[in-house]
């Protein structure tokens, strides 16, 4: 039987299980060496080419995968790699989905790496892009086993608390004693969390990590006016950059996030500012 392995967490008789996104950073674990050059897209194909010849799949050298990235954190933390049964009756491996000469998985299991970078599947997903990480784990395993929860949904019927949902990303359930640094830890950082289930397309890659300090598009000085003005919090990291929590908010109507919608209709995407103000909240006309 296949596990999926980032994060399961068993809630009644369900199984919530998050998306197959490769962060670059877990824990102490690295899926990616940062003082690797990244060959993607470059012009050094002997990367993972052998000078053999012109480069094609027929010299691609599998093992160059893991000059780059660390099997072992993939297998602890993405995917199980090893002792897999494609036979197993609650999954169904695609053709072209091909297991390797021992039966384990490898990185062109998941991945069809492909010289030029897609922004659409910047993870070289095999048959990407999907407009969710999570639709590629269903190419492989059965959707109605996996019942998945909306995180956000966080009151029961009574209007009270599901403190159990809480657990989906804090260490702990946060209680009103706690100090706020135990309350804000979380299984992964915050982008890394939201990645989870979010798929990142180009609004999202344009924007996360950017530091306002040092961006020409934005500034820190033009942020703070806003929050001012708008009387709420855009957060940002410890480093100035811009997280998924800057402009969305993710604790429905509990009061702990600081919002500004005051817009008619609902609010699907959790935003701070209304869709027509956002922007100049952090963007100087």
């Amino acid at each position: 039987m296949i596990k999926i392995h980032i994060l399961r967490f068993i809630k009644g008789s369900r199984l919530i299980i998050c998306s197959l996104f490769l962060v670059p950073t877990l824990s102490a674990q690295q899926f990616t060496f940062p003082e690797r050059p990244n060959p993607h897209g470059g012009d050094d194909c002997s990367a993972c080419h052998s000078t053999n010849g012109k480069p094609s799949k027929t010299n691609f050298q599998i093992a160059s995968c893991s000059t780059c990235h660390s099997a072992d954190a993939v297998n602890s933390h993405i995917h199980p790699l090893y002792h897999l049964n494609p036979a197993s009756e609650i999954i169904s491996m695609p053709e072209n989905f091909k297991l390797d000469a021992s039966g384990n998985a490898s990185c062109l299991t998941c991945h069809e790496i492909r010289c030029k970078v897609d922004r659409a599947n910047r993870t070289f997903l095999r048959d990407g892009p999907y407009s969710q990480e999570l639709d590629f784990c269903y190419k492989c395993h059965d959707r109605e086993l996996y019942a998945r929860t909306n995180p956000h949904n966080q009151l029961l019927e009574d209007g009270s608390i599901d403190s159990d949902v809480c657990l989906y990303c804090h260490l702990k359930k946060p209680t009103p004693e706690d100090h706020p640094l135990i309350s804000r830890q979380m299984h992964l950082g915050i982008n890394e969390t939201c990645n989870k289930c979010h798929a990142l397309h180009r609004h999202e890659n344009e924007h996360q990590g950017v530091n306002v300090v040092t961006s020409k598009k934005t500034s820190l000085r033009h942020i703070k006016r806003s929050e001012k003005r708008l009387n709420i919090k855009l957060p940002l990291s410890e480093n100035n950059e811009i997280q998924c929590n800057t402009c969305h908010y993710i604790h429905g109507s509990f009061g702990i996030d600081q919002v500004h919608y005051g817009s008619s209709g609902e609010n699907e995407h959790y935003l701070r500012v209304p869709n027509e103000k956002l922007c100049y909240a952090c963007h100087e006309l």
